[in-house]
């Protein structure tokens, strides 16, 4: 079964001396499989101010409305870009795994396999041996 991930806004720090320009939003990542669901947090912060958004600003009331906070989460996911948004659903994904009991990841060392040794380090005569 699939996860299916849910974001939601659950706090916003804005600058009330320049028409509330949102500085900061905390958002909620919900991950749902099956009857489990888990969550984690992030926040993203924008920089700047009304005057540097321009025509694109958004008055702090619009965006309280429903549909601003799908804006919210649009700008705090771009924030982050593609790598931290999948970092995060991984995070959400891997409580999901261990609630289910999967295995999510397996640590296999150097020593359990029939790998070549690795090379000795020359220690730096300034400094004594390098830490194993």
């Amino acid at each position: 079964m699939a996860t299916t991930f849910q974001y939601k806004v659950s706090s916003l720090k804005t600058n009330p001396s320049d028409d509330g320009y949102i500085t900061e939003a905390t958002v909620q990542i919900f991950g749902t499989e099956g009857s489990v669901t888990k969550s984690t947090h992030c926040h993203c912060v924008f920089p700047g101010n009304k005057a540097a958004v321009g025509s694109g600003f958004k008055s702090l009331d619009d965006l309280k409305k429903a549909e601003g906070e799908a804006t919210i989460v649009e700008w705090a996911k771009a924030g982050w870009t593609d790598y931290k948004v999948k970092k995060l659903e991984a995070s959400v994904q891997r409580a999901i795994d261990d609630q289910n009991s999967k295995a999510s990841e397996v640590l296999i060392n150097a020593e359990d396999t029939s790998y070549a040794a690795a090379p000795a380090v020359t220690p730096d005569p300034n400094a004594g041996a390098p830490a194993a």
